[in-house]
């Protein structure tokens, strides 16, 4: 989706919030409208009422995110080494939590972060291909997915929703430290993986923003 300028449909909708995108069709569309790079094109206004089902507010964020945009000048590699698996909790902005930001480290969220077979699957893209040679596995504290079990989660689904999850895993655990170390274990017997992958768990907490590294015995 390409920006184009502003273009005004109605006097009674706000002109900050209506933006025209060049969407690009397949070359088998009669229309004639070509991008620079040759591309068939139509322009539409994203903006109309009920086109976006509710997402008006994020196009109007971006519209203005977009507008002092500056573009970073960095790659897709992880420049310190690192890879951080946490949970996709808004309260946890990883980068600032350790010190770094955007181009540092490669960061993989799931729900309660625990290393399942696709966290695997993106570690072993991360670590032969984009400079990642450490991991850290980060949940936090107050997480949902400590709070109860397996059985109770998927009841409370049930009971919020009318839906049966049963034949999901969502792998919770209401003794976080063991399932942290159970975690760390998949990492480090994983065969895909270099075996020289350094790994660590620490659990955050979302009070005080500090790091509690999970101990292992010797």
């Amino acid at each position: 989706i390409r920006p184009a300028p502003a273009v005004a449909t109605s006097a009674n909708h706000d002109l900050s919030v209506r933006r025209a995108h060049a969407v690009c069709l397949p070359r088998l569309l009669r229309r004639r409208e070509r991008d620079a790079r040759g591309y068939r094109c139509r322009v539409i206004d994203v903006t109309q009422p009920g086109l976006n089902h509710g997402f008006d507010d994020i196009l109007a964020a971006n519209a203005e995110f977009a507008a002092g945009f500056k573009q970073q000048q960095v790659d897709g590699y992880a420049h310190r080494g690192l890879a951080i698996v946490t949970c996709f909790d808004s309260r946890i902005d990883p980068l600032r939590i350790v010190g770094m930001s955007a181009g540092d480290a490669k960061i993989v969220r799931n729900a309660g972060a625990r290393v399942t077979d696709d966290v695997l699957r993106t570690l072993v893209l991360a670590t032969h291909l984009l400079g990642v040679t450490r991991v850290l596995v980060m949940p936090h504290t107050d997480c949902r997915m400590s709070a109860q079990d397996e059985h109770a989660l998927h009841a409370s689904i049930y009971a919020n929703s009318g839906v049966d999850t049963r034949s999901l895993e969502f792998r919770t655990s209401p003794d976080q430290a063991s399932a942290l170390l159970q975690d760390l274990q998949r990492i480090r017997s994983y065969p895909l993986l270099p075996t020289n992958l350094q790994s660590m768990g620490a659990v955050y907490d979302v009070r005080t923003g500090t790091l509690a590294p999970i101990v292992e015995q010797a």
